[in-house]
């Protein structure tokens, strides 16, 4: 049979497309795979990448073709928060151009009830599949992606934005920020090597702070939670609102110092538990993959989007649960307390990532569900 042959458009940001990369790569590394990097966009989607009203949205969109024998199958990985469909959104949501010409539309926070809600979404609801959360990986292949540091983006006809409200600036922007997720991120292997850490922190909840004011009911739920936990003096907690200006004087009192990816790591896997509350748009967010990858066991609200993890897999019923700000410190406290507990969750959630949540596992599931398209 011959080889599957994967093709990757590099049109997004390397911190959003790194981990499914990985993934691939190390399908190829097995020979299972070969897959290939270009700048030249595919004639199939070129409209829809070039598409003024929606070209700010590619930071976050990985765009592939795999071609093994006659077939030819076209893809995208959306890691998009939202589940809206509307241009003008710069918080994210489906990218309608791409979503009509793909074969498959894989969403990171697949929603099946959004999509049955939203017109524009139902019709294509047989090529929307769900794929695992990812979290920032630096690749070991950089070099497979250098070339976007001296190939800007204009010259193949699109202007992808940057970031989240960050319009397309120039491509020297563009490739400081591709220079600073290589520089700033750790690889799988070391990420993983932190399971084996002495977990010393009894709880663990630091989160980032939004100013923006679609956060402000987010902001003052996690709040909350934060005094709670402050008041318990027999617990090691780490916890407070990061940030990399100053905090509004409300919050002032629980300001923490900015984490590095290496710095958070570190104290996530010291934790015997830490908090998981939802994002915007009842997102799941990279800190989740993080915590499962590490085997940390969690306490936090529902996971909204991915239903089918909760039913694959009844262990994350008993963390995923709780939203009431009382209820969640009750059951941190409980299960920091009760550390035989902890590590039995915090195990299964570690073989639940190996098994499904991984990179390679991710990927060999994007290959199935292609192949069987008819």
């Amino acid at each position: 049979m011959t080889k599957p042959h994967l093709t990757f458009y590099d049109t997004s940001r390397a911190y959003y497309a790194g981990y499914y990369l990985h993934g691939f790569k190390e399908l190829e590394s097995d020979d299972k795979l070969q897959v290939n990097v270009t700048h030249i966009l595919p004639m199939r989607l070129k409209p829809a990448i070039q598409n003024t009203s929606w070209q700010h949205l590619l930071f976050t969109m990985a765009l592939f073709k795999l071609r093994q024998g006659d077939n030819d199958w076209y893809f995208c990985i959306d890691t998009h928060d939202a589940n809206s469909v509307n241009a003008k959104n710069y918080s994210g949501g489906y990218h309608l151009p791409l979503l009509q010409c793909v074969d498959v539309y894989f969403k990171v926070n697949y929603n099946p009830d959004e999509i049955a809600r939203n017109p524009a979404l139902k019709v294509f609801h047989e090529k929307i599949r769900n794929i695992s959360q990812f979290f920032p990986l630096r690749l070991k292949s950089f070099l497979t992606l250098s070339r976007k540091l001296v190939l800007p983006s204009v010259w193949f006809g699109f202007k992808p934005g940057l970031g989240y409200s960050q319009l397309y600036d120039s491509h020297l922007a563009d490739a400081k920020w591709r220079l600073r997720d290589h520089k700033n991120f750790q690889p799988l292997e070391k990420i993983l090597a932190h399971r084996t850490v002495h977990k010393d922190i009894d709880i663990f909840f630091v989160t980032s702070f939004r100013k923006v004011p679609p956060h402000e009911v987010v902001m003052e739920h996690r709040y909350k939670i934060i005094k709670k936990l402050a008041c318990i003096p027999t617990l090691n907690k780490v916890i407070g609102f990061t940030n990399h200006e100053s905090l509004p004087e409300k919050y002032a009192a629980v300001f923490h110092p900015y984490l590095s990816q290496a710095e958070y790591l570190e104290k996530l896997a010291r934790t015997k538990v830490v908090i998981y509350t939802q994002g915007i748009s009842g997102c799941i967010s990279s800190k989740f993959g993080l915590a499962m990858a590490l085997g940390v066991a969690v306490i936090g609200e529902p996971l909204m989007n991915n239903p089918e993890l909760l039913v694959t897999y009844p262990h994350l019923k008993e963390q995923f649960s709780f939203t009431n700000p009382d209820e969640i410190v009750e059951h941190a406290i409980h299960l920091a307390t009760h550390p035989e507990k902890a590590r039995e969750l915090g195990a299964l959630n570690a073989v639940m990532f190996d098994n499904q949540l991984a990179p390679r596992p991710t990927a060999e599931y994007v290959l199935r569900t292609l192949s069987a398209i008819p």
